[in-house]
């Protein structure tokens, strides 16, 4: 009996399935942990036979895309799929504004350059962030002053269980700063395909944090402060392609006027910002003055230029850095009465999630 093409599409999807698959090379920490079953997805109807096969074999579903804001500490059960989807589309709109369409694949470093050089202002103080697009919204990654939910306006998923794809929109996805419901309770129900980014053909620079306004000329183009970001993270931050690091590793935690009134008049030199109702303490520098910058420790260690980021010099597993980040957090806490919270996603995961969403709940 001959199949026909959709089944011999699904077939070859299927037998493309690896299984017990080292991890080493889709984590940017380096460590050797397994995917029980291990596929790419390079299109929508390739992750859609994806996850019916998981689904019909009863597997978890686990999403990787650069795999650069990642702690795997542990085999990972079930399918583990790497996100390939690829394609950028633009369309412009009357006045100042237009979108941009990506797919969840695509480096988002590379789709900021892309911008830049076409001259759309919104995103280009996030230049040099490693990962991909999907994984943008998920983290709510920001940089200097500008979060990625400053210009996303929809996001579209895939529902894990029913194959169903449709748009979210941006403020239904519950950003906060590097958070969002994508890594917490839809973290198994939805996989991010594609995001849809408003920008702006004429815009305002945002030069104000971190040091940017001295980094360039006094009417600087959109291509000076992307070079200036570009240069400011070569200086701070190790290429994770020579020094295994998943970038920040501790979120700048957010205290009260109060507490900040404390911290204040006993370290009267503390590096904060005003952050809504209260304020966000710089984490590097509390890590820094608690004596653990360029520290290392069985294999791994402390960035000597960023206290912020743990590097892997040499292990194949994350138990010297997880045991690196419990002895950091507690010595902040000891000396600031301030907890550290880790900014990487955690694989295997152990946060509960919401199966009841779907698609006319969300619209």
């Amino acid at each position: 009996m001959r199949l026909n093409t959709s089944d011999f599409f699904t077939q070859t999807v299927e037998d493309s399935i690896q299984k017990n698959m080292s991890l080493a090379a889709y984590n940017t920490f380096r460590f050797a942990y397994q995917a029980e079953y291990f596929a790419i997805a390079d299109s929508l109807e390739t992750l859609k036979v994806l996850l019916a096969w998981a689904n019909r074999l009863e597997h978890h579903v686990t999403m990787i895309g650069g795999g650069s804001n990642l702690l795997i500490s542990g085999d990972v059960p079930g399918l583990v799929i790497i996100n390939r989807l690829s394609g950028i589309n633009a369309r412009e709109h009357s006045g100042n504004l237009m979108s941009l369409t990506v797919a969840a694949g695509e480096n988002w470093h590379q789709l900021v350059e892309f911008v830049v050089t076409q001259g759309w202002f919104g995103i280009e103080n996030l230049a040099l962030i490693p990962g991909t697009v999907g994984a943008a919204p998920v983290q709510n990654i920001g940089a200097y002053g500008v979060e990625i939910k400053d210009v996303l306006a929809r996001v579209q998923v895939i529902n894990t269980v029913s194959g169903d794809v449709y748009w979210i929109n941006a403020r239904d996805c519950g950003l906060a700063y590097r958070d969002s419901y994508f890594k917490s309770k839809w973290q198994s129900v939805f996989i991010i395909t594609a995001v849809e980014l408003s920008l702006k053909k004429q815009g305002q620079l945002q030069l104000s944090y971190g040091g940017l306004s001295d980094r360039v000329q006094a009417q600087p183009s959109l291509k000076d402060v992307f070079n200036a970001v570009c240069q400011v993270r070569n200086e701070k931050l190790p290429d994770p392609t020579v020094l295994a690091n998943a970038g920040s590793f501790f979120k700048n935690p957010i205290v009260s006027q109060a507490k900040h009134s404390e911290l204040i008049a006993r370290f009267p030199s503390l590096v904060s910002f005003p952050f809504e109702q209260g304020f966000k303490l710089a984490a590097g520098w509390m890590i820094d003055q608690a004596g653990w910058k360029g520290k290392q420790f069985q294999g791994v260690g402390v960035y000597d230029k960023q206290a912020l980021v743990l590097v892997n010099y040499q292990e194949d597993t994350a138990d010297s850095l997880l045991a690196l980040e419990a002895q950091i957090k507690q010595s902040v806490l000891d000396l600031y009465g301030v907890e550290l919270e880790r900014e990487p996603v955690q694989l295997p995961s152990t946060i509960s999630v919401d199966h009841s969403m779907n698609a006319e709940s969300l619209r």
